[in-house]
């Protein structure tokens, strides 16, 4: 943990514009709360039962409560890193893990036939159920308040030290609401403005009002505002697609859950989710249409997010793709409604219609809802403290959609540290900062607070040089001992840990001390299934270090206890089998801090390096770095692009003193 931040100088700019801030002293109030809490969404709900855990009178405003916690993209949770950071919210208390696993339609494992560092849970949710069950645990939940209302102003003093200060917040209607903090989380509603085709009109998301105000507010205490884009495909009646022709994708991971806590997991009647591909019809109306597209067509510009692209994105960029796979997605038990994953589109609604039904299924399918694009305001996050609380600014913190990201799993997370920060900004404790090598929610934060962001951030294994510790198996034993810590983990939660970190230790010991002799009935098999022969004896951890080999095998041959729970026996195999690569990981992070200053040629073939990552060789050709650490500091390059970079360099190096040798021999 670090010091807390002092505010900043005052802007100069703070204060002008009259219509958005007030002086707190000036208007009535009409409730008083600790903190305030603005948007209803994911990050929202994460840092108002955050707060109110923590036992601040916390009030939740959102523009609409019959839409808390409502997934308007594809309802569902989890995938590559983001399944990891809700592993870790859960670990240190927050509920986005309890609730998918509560609401689950279908779960997935992504990865699962490479390393631990990159297995990914991801499960299909119930959207109505979902956001249902978000309402009830708030209107349940001690010390909360919810509100119905767009709060359109921040009230503002002058600190002690200099500075404003935010005092609260006014709503549409004139209401003032008094606080000592205030957590703006307002997602896609900050100016927010919906297309379709050359058509758009104000809103957050179809169906509901944009929020008006509270850029300007932003505005005026001198930060600085840009526009972001994001969207998401039309839905389709499942009644009218011929389900029976397309492959069937089934859930294979019903025994396995976000959240750590027995109680939470719940197990229900999976529902399947099923495959189709685009064909040259599509791509020949998407070509033929594109100018009337919002982007390509010159209406909108603001910058969507690069690992979610539309499919005419799809259809430009890989021109020389011939298919994309869709997924057809249900969106609930209670409604015939698909979600079209991979198929968002801004063309005209005319034209939606008829490019679905290019797709193999779909050919007499019934369109629910439209496609749509949005863009709306958001707050470049290199203005905010690694607290998520904005430089300058007393008693304000973002976090979510409004920092520049997107996915449910990274606003909770950001969510979760801004209502603790905010929580001990009023107690006067010194913030919590996670470092990224402790956490994916550490690496989240320190990059959007380092990184000139200029697209909506999407969290990514490769983001993170230290995945192979920051696994989603270890994020209790990483981050629940500072859960309890700071009164987030409750003593019942906190046996279960115990327990289970008791248990791991127990079996490794066990493992590390059990052997395995040639002349015992399970060897034969043990060798038939390795390939390999067991000279004398081997221990069980050695046997679990041979590759393909895997604690269920020890249950398999009778080695190991059925009985002891997947991930104890995970947990443990996990640590005995990627003990030497943890080791090597360390080194390499070690060589990377030394070579801050390593020079780079000036004729790297960037395009060629294929580790590195897309946007990384896109970001460095267009740059051309001189040194490693400027590498490093280039939006878009993650810390592990540099760890690729200077492996790959250092090979380049001995493969031209090895020419050099050969020539000069």
């Amino acid at each position: 943990m670090a010091s807390p931040v002092p505010p900043g100088t005052a802007p100069s700019n703070a204060g002008t514009a009259s219509a958005v801030i007030s002086s707190a002293a000036s208007q009535a109030s009409s409730e008083r709360f600790d903190l305030i809490v603005v948007g209803g969404g994911h990050a929202g709900c994460e840092a108002a039962l955050t707060a109110a855990r923590l036992g601040l009178h916390t009030a939740l405003f959102a523009l609409n409560l019959d839409r808390i916690a409502w997934q308007p993209c594809n309802p569902a949770v989890g995938g590559a890193a983001k399944s990891q950071l809700v592993h870790e919210v859960d670990a240190l208390g927050g509920v986005i893990g309890r609730l998918a696993d509560a609401t689950t339609l279908q779960k997935r494992v992504l990865n699962a036939s490479r390393g631990p560092a990159v297995w990914a849970l991801r499960a299909q949710t119930d959207k109505r159920q979902y956001a249902r069950q978000m309402l009830q645990l708030l209107q349940h939940t001690p010390n909360l308040a919810l509100r119905e209302a767009m709060v359109t102003g921040l009230e503002v003093e002058s600190a002690p030290g200099g500075g404003p200060r935010i005092t609260g917040v006014r709503t549409y209607f004139g209401s003032v609401y008094t606080a000592g903090a205030v957590v703006l989380t307002t997602g896609t509603f900050l100016g927010g403005r919906i297309w379709v085709g050359d058509r758009s009109m104000p809103a957050g998301r179809a169906g509901e009002p944009a929020a008006e105000g509270l850029t300007e507010a932003l505005q005026a205490l001198g930060l600085r505002t840009g526009r972001l884009k994001t969207g998401t495909p039309a839905r389709v009646d499942r009644r009218s697609v011929a389900l029976d022709q397309l492959e069937e994708q089934p859930s294979d991971a019903d025994g396995r859950f976000f959240s750590f806590d027995p109680a939470a997991w719940v197990s229900s009647e999976p529902m399947a989710c099923h495959i189709t591909r685009t064909t040259a019809a599509t791509h020949q109306l998407i070509r033929d249409n594109l100018h009337l597209t919002p982007i390509y067509g010159g209406h909108l510009e603001s910058t969507g997010p690069r690992y979610c692209p539309s499919i005419e994105d799809k259809i430009v960029r890989f021109a020389d793709k011939e298919s994309h796979q869709i997924f057809l997605e249900p969106e609930g038990r209670d409604t015939p409604e698909l979600y079209v994953q991979g198929f968002s589109t801004g063309l005209p609604e005319r034209l939606q219609l008829e490019l679905l039904r290019t797709l193999p299924g779909l050919e007499q399918c019934v369109m629910l809802r439209p496609a749509y694009a949005v863009d709306y305001d958001y707050l470049p996050a290199t203005q905010l403290n690694a607290s998520l609380a904005v430089q300058g600014v007393a008693g304000l913190f973002c976090a979510g959609q409004l920092n520049g990201t997107t996915g449910y799993e990274e606003a909770a997370a950001q969510g979760m540290v801004a209502g603790l920060n905010a929580a001990r900004w009023l107690g006067g404790q010194e913030p919590v900062i996670f470092p990224r090598e402790g956490s994916y929610i550490g690496t989240l934060v320190d990059d959007l607070v380092t990184k000139d962001l200029r697209e909506p951030y999407r969290v990514l294994t490769s983001r993170s040089e230290y995945r192979l510790v920051l696994r989603g198996d270890n994020a209790d034993r990483r981050l629940t001992p500072l859960g309890r810590e700071l009164g987030l983990i409750d003593d019942r939660r906190w046996a279960i840990f115990t327990a289970k970190q008791a248990a791991i230790a127990a079996e490794i010991r066990r493992l590390e001390g059990e052997r395995l002799k040639v002349s015992d009935p399970a060897a034969a098999a043990v060798e038939a299934q390795t390939g390999a022969p067991i000279r004398g004896s081997i221990t069980l951890a050695d046997l679990l270090r041979r590759s393909g080999f895997h604690a269920a095998d020890l249950v398999t041959h009778g080695l190991a206890d059925a009985a002891l729970p997947q991930e104890v026996r995970e947990g443990a195999e996990i640590d005995i089998k990627y003990s030497g690569y943890l080791a090597r990981q360390r080194q390499q992070i070690e060589q990377v801090r030394r070579a801050e200053h390593r020079p780079i040629p000036a004729d790297v073939p960037w395009a060629a390096i294929g580790t590195l990552s897309a946007e990384a060789r896109e970001k460095l050709a267009a740059v051309r770095p001189l040194t490693l650490g400027q590498a490093g500091r280039v939006p878009g390059v993650s810390p592990a692009d540099v760890t690729a970079l200077l492996l790959w360099l250092e090979l380049e190096q001995r493969r031209q003193g090895k020419t050099v040798c050969e020539q000069s021999g």
